[in-house]
C-alpha cells in the first residue's frame, strides 16, 4: 500500500477509510468469564493472523470484484480541492456531485447519454471565458437551475468524470511493499474495519478495510503533506439510479440560437 497510490487516488477522485472491532460481554463469575474467553476465541477474525500485506491482498481481491461504489469526501491534488459525492460504476454510468473552485456540478451519465446541472457560480465562471459580461449574464439566466444536455463533445468531457472506476479500483488495490503497519481496529459508518497505515517523513496515508461481509476499502486518508485525502467508499455493488432528468427540465444548448 503505497502512498504515492493514495495520492494518484486522489487526483482520480478517489480513495477509502474506516475502523475498529467486535467487543463482547463481561460476565461476572470466574466461570462465566473462563466461557467468555473459549467463545471470544471462537469468534477470532481471521485478520488477526494474517500479515498487514495478507490483509492488503484481500481488499485488494473484493476490489476487482466490486460492480460499482459510492464515493463521498474531500481529495487535493496539484492545489487544487475536488469534493465529491459520486456513484459510479464499471459500466462508465454515474450519479453525483463533483465541486471545485467554480462550483458544484451534479451529473449523470448512462451509456453516452450525459446530463449536468450546475450552480450559477459555476456557469458564470464557464461562461466568462471567452464572452463579454453581458453575454455570460444571459447564459447563466439561461442555464442556471436547470438540467443541461451538453453537445457531444462536451458531453465527453464531463463523462470522463464517470469513466475512472478501473483507475479507482488499481488505485484502491495497490499492491504492498512490505511497510504497511496494522493499526487498532476502529468503525467507519458503525462497520468495524482493520487499519492499515504507511508513514513518510512528511505523511501517512491510511485505509480501513470492512471486517464484516466482502472484506471492501470503506475510507482512505492521507493526513500531512500537501495533498490531504479523506474519501469514504459505500454502496458497493448497489445498482447507480441513472434515471435522467424529466424532459421539461432540460435544455439542449444545440437547439438555442
Amino acid at each position: 500500500m503505497k502512498h504515492h497510490i493514495a495520492n494518484r487516488a486522489a487526483t482520480a477522485l478517489l480513495c477509502a477509510a474506516t475502523t475498529v472491532i467486535i467487543t463482547g460481554c463481561s460476565p461476572d463469575s470466574a466461570e462465566a468469564g473462563a466461557k467468555s474467553t473459549a467463545s471470544a476465541t471462537k469468534t477470532k477474525h481471521p485478520f488477526d493472523t494474517m500479515t498487514p500485506e495478507q490483509i492488503d491482498n484481500q481488499a485488494r481481491e473484493a476490489v476487482k470484484n466490486a460492480t460499482s461504489m459510492r464515493i463521498t469526501g474531500k481529495a487535493n491534488s496539484d492545489g487544487r480541492q475536488v469534493e465529491v459525492d459520486l456513484a459510479m460504476d464499471v459500466r462508465g454510468s454515474c450519479n453525483g456531485t463533483v465541486g471545485n473552485s467554480l462550483g458544484t456540478m451534479h451529473i449523470i451519465k448512462k451509456g453516452s447519454l450525459v446530463h449536468v446541472k450546475a450552480e450559477e457560480d459555476y456557469w458564470r465562471a464557464t461562461f466568462s471565458r471567452g464572452m463579454t459580461a453581458e453575454q455570460a449574464e444571459e447564459m447563466v439566466a439561461l442555464f442556471k437551475g436547470r438540467w443541461v444536455k451538453p453537445p457531444r463533445m462536451m458531453s465527453e468531457t464531463l463523462g470522463r468524470i464517470c469513466n475512472g472506476f478501473d483507475v479507482l479500483f488499481e488505485a484502491l488495490s495497490p499492491a504492498s511493499d512490505g511497510n504497511s503497519t496494522r493499526e487498532a481496529d476502529a468503525t467507519v459508518g458503525g462497520r468495524p474495519v482493520a487499519v492499515l497505515a504507511e508513514r513518510t517523513t512528511t505523511q501517512t496515508a491510511t485505509v480501513y478495510i470492512a471486517k464484516e461481509g466482502k472484506p471492501y476499502i470503506l475510507r482512505g486518508t492521507i493526513a500531512g503533506g500537501n495533498e490531504p485525502v479523506d474519501l469514504t467508499f459505500t454502496d458497493h455493488d448497489k445498482p447507480v439510479d441513472t434515471t435522467p432528468p424529466p424532459p421539461d427540465q432540460v435544455l439542449d444548448p444545440t437547439k438555442l440560437r
